[in-house]
């Protein structure tokens, strides 16, 4: 009886962040990664018009500076990015391995990518309204937004060789 209780919390584990497949991060990402002191933190405004940050940091957004930036929740036309440059999006939560070292790719890559995409990251735990739009199940998840153009979206911990095709494929090109 004690190995099937064992065998049911090792399931959970490793199903915890949404990623069924047995993926070795340490191997894959071996950099330690860091909270979010490198992202820039923007504070809610009433402006007329957003101001894009090209800089090549990520950013994060709050629940109303995704709303503000990203997209209206209450449109009715539908989903449609606010935004002029092509952007992606990361959902992740503090408490997930693999979003850590997701996070932490997407801070070494957001500078190659200056001035051509931008770099959000949004925490589903501060944003529920966000999380039950785009009905966020697992984590990490990425979207990739360009202007009018739908979403593209990956469920799961991304390579760098992945991430910059998906990158090429859907915002650049």
């Amino acid at each position: 009886m004690l190995k099937f209780y064992l065998i049911i919390m090792a399931l959970l584990l490793a199903l915890s962040c949404g990623n069924s497949k047995k993926m070795n991060m340490e191997n894959e990402f071996p950099l330690k990664t860091q909270t979010d002191e490198y992202a820039i933190l923007r504070e809610t405004k009433t402006i007329s018009k957003i101001v894009e940050d090209l800089s090549g940091k990520v950013v994060i957004l709050t629940e109303n500076d995704f709303i503000e930036r990203i997209t209206a929740l209450d449109n009715p036309k539908g989903f449609q990015y606010l935004g002029q440059t092509p952007c992606i999006v990361e959902f992740y939560a503090d408490w997930c391995k693999p979003c850590g070292y997701q996070s932490e790719l997407l801070r070494l890559l957001a500078p190659e990518y200056k001035g051509q995409v931008i770099f959000y990251k949004l925490n589903i735990d501060k944003a529920y309204q966000i999380r039950n739009a785009f009905n966020v199940e697992n984590i990490p998840m990425i979207l990739f937004l360009k202007p009018r153009k739908g979403i593209v979206k990956s469920v799961g911990y991304l390579n760098k060789e992945k991430l910059t095709q998906m990158i090429a494929d859907n915002l650049l090109n």
